[in-house]
């Protein structure tokens, strides 16, 4: 279809709901325009197809659906999170450091998949016993035994701990419980945080998926890049 249009545009996005798809589903629905929508892991794809509508009626729509979907669009061409990420950075002259539990290092190879990564990614922790929370990061046993590993107050902790080195711009830090069973503070399959920090304020996101094992991993790595796409973009 794309191969006989006049013209597209592809936007990527994150964590678009359903009511938010309808709606951009109604506001592509004129003559000779079409949307197409792929999801994986809340990171969305939205293809507008302009077919015979004229570019001034194609633009009045796409900026729209622009409006409609607000800051979920992290880009405007065909391209991946971490990609942006890694982009984004490298234009900062940002360094980012990560310490990652559940999601057992899926967010460093993802990082390291784009070519250009190493003059951004300065290290990653894969930190998933408590032993190595409380050794390599820092996070105080205390904290683990009051709110359980699980918890806004590790994932701070774990974040702080990566910002100690001086060199770190960014940190990002993941804890949280993937299944199939709970843990053994009866932390709810689904449930993580994640730590998001800055030299001037580390911020904690708390998500929860009904998923199985490695898609809640995969969503939690997702949301993970969106939050520190954000975070750069305002360093």
């Amino acid at each position: 279809m794309i191969e006989t249009c006049k013209n597209y545009c592809v936007l990527k996005a994150f964590d678009i709901d359903a009511d938010m798809l309808a709606r951009c589903k109604k506001l592509a629905s004129v003559d000779g325009v079409s949307l197409e929508f792929k999801q994986l892991n809340l990171d969305c794809k939205i293809t507008l197809i302009n077919k015979s509508a004229s570019d001034i009626e194609f633009q009045r729509i796409l900026d729209l659906i622009l409006d409609t979907l607000g800051e979920n669009v992290y880009a405007n061409y065909d391209t991946t999170l971490e990609q942006c990420v890694i982009e984004n950075a490298r234009n900062k002259g940002a360094k980012i450091a990560v310490a990652e539990s559940l999601t057992g290092g899926m967010i460093c190879s993802r990082l390291v998949n784009v070519s250009g990564s190493s003059s951004v990614l300065y290290e990653g922790f894969v930190t998933y016993d408590v032993s190595s929370k409380v050794r390599r990061l820092h996070v105080k046993l205390a904290t683990i035994e009051e709110h359980g590993v699980v918890s806004e107050e590790v994932a701070r902790e774990m974040a702080q701990g990566l910002l100690q080195n001086n060199e770190i711009d960014l940190a990002i830090a993941t804890t949280g419980c993937a299944g199939p069973s709970s843990d053994d503070y009866d932390t709810p399959v689904g449930l993580s945080y994640i730590a998001i920090g800055n030299r001037y304020a580390i911020d904690v996101f708390d998500t929860f998926f009904d998923k199985d094992r490695n898609e809640i991993r995969k969503c939690v790595t997702n949301t993970a890049l969106y939050l520190a796409l954000k975070n750069i973009k305002e360093l």
